[in-house]
């Protein structure tokens, strides 16, 4: 069963509210997943209804989250049928509701994960609507069907509308515009060529032919969709009486491909063009120049050559040709480019319009210059209609605009933007809130965070997502930030983001130990601990990972709590590297004997000891009541057996001597470290057997054999501050950190 959804999650929260109808049918879901109690039929048969009506006038996007409980329901209600009372059955089955269920998705945008369950879904209605319920086969409307074919043929299945449009087709017939321009657009997005071209020959069979219009029509919409491939399938579609594409579309093509970096596959196309440009080819002309390397002055006195020759030309000169190279250098990312295309409307006597100001606006955005781009905002009277003009562009604007501060002056000007937007109801794109969010976070305005996310997150597909949730986990990640700021971000991201993987909420629980924050990095595992999804739930590394940062801070308490949790887990195997976190922690924590147990545990495990192992056993032997002797012993082994003794574990050793008060013993160690291990001791082993030692008698004795064997070494210690503890003074940060 998967985690709880950000929608069900909000239903819980007075901040965060869910989308109409889908409380009611997740939780159907969750009673499928455990067995339990679904939601009454006729609650589940309002939700249903509600979700599409709620949409029929603003449809909006589909997810694949949406899609999934709307056929889980559509299932559910379907195998009762039988027992619903009259006013359910009309929610769902009635040919209002079921036509209505493919005019909204059919104008809804679905996003790509979403289309084979939003597909399965309008089949469930499309075939419920053509169902005999009694009375005859049902007289699908023509409207439906027009849904119908659209939404196969937008959602990856033109071969199935193909066949609907064949089957329905005395209905179909006088449709305007014909449904078989929709099922080629279909097969278009597929690339599939031999198809467009059997139903060119099947409709000139039926006496109908596909006209330059037509042709027209379909690769101007796959252009606004930004196809690349869909468009080129398109245009090379033959046209009826072997007609050529009409002079409008071919250079609407040639701009699309020089603007997508097209050029060679274009090269055709222009050359089907008058070679001498005239009034109607200018623009084309001009744009193929650039294309190939020219720059502003080179297209001045290339206009001066063709008006020699043709002096019509000056006259068709418009600002949408100066627009047209403008928008080149913003394809190239070339902002001086662009600037110098743009002092091209002055030299020829060109009003700049409001398409000129919003291309010089994306080459401010494109170089970063903030100023600039405020500057040509300036220059536009009404900031509402920048957005209708340009949505995407507001979006890069807005996303410049957080990313560069959070200042209240700069947050007023995001909002000037963002209002109009917001009362339009737009979809922002998923880069700009996760901007909106960055600015948010640090502006520590955690109410408007929870604004911000809470009508839009269902709107967007996992990967979008992702982006929106990188912006809160940076911010949980950002050491600069206090905790208590950083724990809100954290309950955000729980509320708004519960799909969360195991792995970000394991850097979470870590970056709160690296705060000294034990107790709130407890709190965390124990969040995944809970979880229902289990692949959500903490793995051998995660518990490993805790076991280490609770040995760090020395948290017995939390230590015990998370030793239960994985005494209960069944799912978690017991590997070396989680026992040896074990082992550390309650060395730590100053429980040797429970360390000891753990550690004739491994010894009796299939995986055996890890060279980790033998240096947390050093590290519990400064505690032990006989710990002496039992690292003395350990040493013996380790050299009898020839495993290889590091840095880290002969000093592991000498600390244990030393906790031990074994004052003798550890100078002997460090005095054949060199010819035991062939690493010498340097300035960290003479400050760790000083922090180690107890008591000021001891580290004085320390100070003194250093100061006389190792002059040089403890001279640079000395440099180091020192801080006291009830054992005596220690060191700051020299400490010998043992991973597991």
């Amino acid at each position: 069963m998967s985690a709880p959804s950000n929608e069900e999650l909000a239903a819980q929260s007075p901040s965060l509210s869910p989308e109409v109808g889908l409380k009611p049918m997740r939780d159907l879901m969750r009673s499928l997943g455990d067995r339990s109690r679904p939601p009454a039929k006729n609650i589940l048969a309002k939700a249903f209804k509600d979700f599409f009506t709620s949409r029929s006038g603003n449809p909006s996007v589909i997810t694949d989250f949406h899609a999934q409980l709307l056929i889980v329901t559509w299932k559910h209600m379907k195998a009762h049928q039988e027992e619903l009372e009259p006013d359910d059955w009309q929610a769902v089955f009635s040919t209002e509701s079921l036509e209505n269920v493919l005019f909204v998705l059919s104008e809804a945008k679905c996003l790509p994960e979403s289309h084979s369950t939003v597909l399965r879904i309008a089949r469930f209605a499309f075939l419920e609507l053509c169902a005999d319920q009694g009375f005859g086969p049902n007289e699908i409307s023509r409207q439906a069907l027009t849904a119908y074919i659209m939404l196969l043929s937008l959602n990856g299945n033109p071969e199935e509308a193909r066949h609907v449009v064949e089957k329905f087709w005395n209905k179909l017939r006088k449709s305007t515009p014909s449904p078989w321009l929709t099922v080629m657009r279909g097969f278009a997005m597929k690339g599939d060529r031999r198809q467009l071209r059997k139903i060119t020959e099947e409709l000139e069979k039926q006496g109908r032919k596909f006209d330059q219009a037509s042709h027209q029509e379909l690769t101007s919409i796959l252009i606004e969709q930004n196809l690349l491939d869909a468009v080129k399938t398109m245009y090379e579609c033959p046209i009826s009486d072997n007609l050529e594409p009409t002079l409008a579309t071919k250079e609407a093509v040639l701009k699309f491909a020089i603007l997508r970096s097209e050029v060679n596959w274009a090269t055709t196309i222009f050359e089907s063009l008058p070679q001498t440009p005239s009034s109607e080819t200018i623009n084309i002309a001009l744009l193929w120049e650039v294309a190939h390397g020219s720059k502003a002055s080179d297209i001045s006195e290339k206009l001066k050559a063709w008006a020699a020759e043709n002096p019509e030309i000056p006259n068709s000169l418009s600002i949408s040709c100066v627009n047209n190279l403008i928008e080149f250098a913003n394809s190239t990312g070339n902002p001086q480019l662009a600037a110098d295309f743009a002092a091209l409307a002055s030299q020829w006597d060109l009003q700049p319009d409001l398409q000129t100001h919003m291309l010089q606006l994306e080459s401010r955005i494109q170089a970063g210059d903030i100023n600039g781009a405020m500057e040509c905002l300036q220059s536009l009277e009404d900031i509402g209609s920048v957005a209708d003009v340009n949505l995407p562009l507001m979006n890069k604007l807005i996303t410049m605009l957080c990313l560069s501060g959070h200042t209240d002056k700069l947050f007023d000007r995001i909002s000037a933007l963002l209002d109009p937007l917001v009362e339009s109801n737009v979809r922002l794109e998923a880069d700009t809130v996760a901007a909106l969010t960055h600015m948010l976070l640090y502006r520590h305005d955690w109410e408007a965070v929870s604004e911000l996310l809470r009508p839009r997150l269902g709107s967007y597909d996992s990967e979008e997502r992702t982006k929106i949730r990188k912006s809160l986990t940076t911010f949980i990640m950002d050491a600069n930030q206090e905790t208590d700021h950083v724990w809100e971000a954290y309950t955000l991201l729980r509320v708004a983001f519960p799909e969360t993987g195991v792995s970000t909420r394991t850097d979470i629980m870590t970056a709160f130990f690296k705060r000294n924050r034990s107790d709130l990095a407890s709190l965390v595992f124990g969040h995944m601990r809970q979880a229902e999804n289990f692949a959500q739930r903490p793995k051998p590394d995660t518990y490993a990972r805790c076991f280490q940062g609770l040995a760090r801070a020395a948290d017995k308490e939390n230590l015990e709590l998370v030793h239960n949790m994985l005494k209960l887990d069944l799912e978690v195997e017991l590997n070396t590297r989680v026992l040896n976190g074990l082992m550390l922690a309650y060395a730590a924590c100053e429980m040797p004997e429970k360390s000891m147990e753990i550690f004739r545990n491994i010894l009796q495990s299939d995986e055996g000891p890890s060279h980790k192992t033998i240096a947390i056993f050093f590290r519990v032997c400064e505690y032990h009541h006989n710990g002496t002797h039992e690292a003395t012993k350990m040493m013996e082994k380790v050299k009898q057996l020839e495993i290889e003794i590091d840095r880290q574990m002969y000093t592991a050793y000498i600390e244990a001597l030393a906790a031990q008060c074994e004052f003798e013993r550890a100078v002997e160690a460090i005095e054949k470290m060199e010819s035991e291990t062939g690493y010498p001791p340097t300035r960290n082993t003479i400050g760790l057997f000083y922090n180690a030692i107890p008591y000021q008698y001891w580290k004085d004795q320390v100070e003194e054999w250093a100061e006389s064997r190792y002059p040089e070494l403890w001279a640079q210690l000395e440099q180091v501050n020192r801080t006291e503890h009830e054992e005596g003074p220690k060191f700051d940060d020299i400490r010998n950190e043992i991973t597991v």
